[in-house]
């Protein structure tokens, strides 16, 4: 077989090839052919209506649908779960999770008053917890509080 380019005229031609090629020979001219009309380059672009939007690049496929996005009044505000966590465990780090998750709450138009109650109640239940525990270990070591 020869190197030379599919493109070539060869290749593209629909003439079978002269006698004496075997039959392997044959089939390749004959696929090629095929897939000459596919290496002749792109045919010209149509003119499309201004706001038509373009075909699929696949023949036999239809354009995938945008995707729709949701007005900001359905979407989902943040959560509360890290901003309990984080105050739990860091204590006044908490505000920042709290501040951002507010923010974001007062963008889409929710309510900011649950990320500031999580974050209050959080804080008195860690110094309740915190406070008990210096309780506990001041009773059970024996001492006395003035």
């Amino acid at each position: 077989m020869t190197a030379e380019p599919r493109t070539s005229p060869s290749w593209l031609s629909p003439v079978p090839p002269a006698a004496g090629h075997t039959t392997q020979n044959m089939q390749v001219r004959q696929q090629a052919s095929g897939l000459g009309d596919r290496y002749r380059g792109p045919a010209p672009a149509q003119a499309r209506p201004f706001g038509t939007p373009p075909s699929s690049a696949y023949p036999g496929r239809s354009a995938a649908p945008a995707p729709r996005s949701l007005p900001p009044s359905a979407q989902r505000p943040p959560g509360i779960g890290t901003i309990i966590v984080v105050t739990f465990i860091f204590g006044l780090v908490g505000l920042v999770p709290t501040m951002l998750r507010a923010r974001k709450a007062a963008l889409m138009g929710a309510s900011t008053t649950p990320y500031w109650m999580s974050f209050g109640c959080t804080m008195a239940v860690g110094y309740a917890l915190g406070l008990a525990l210096v309780l506990y270990s001041v009773m059970s070591l024996g001492l006395k509080l003035p």
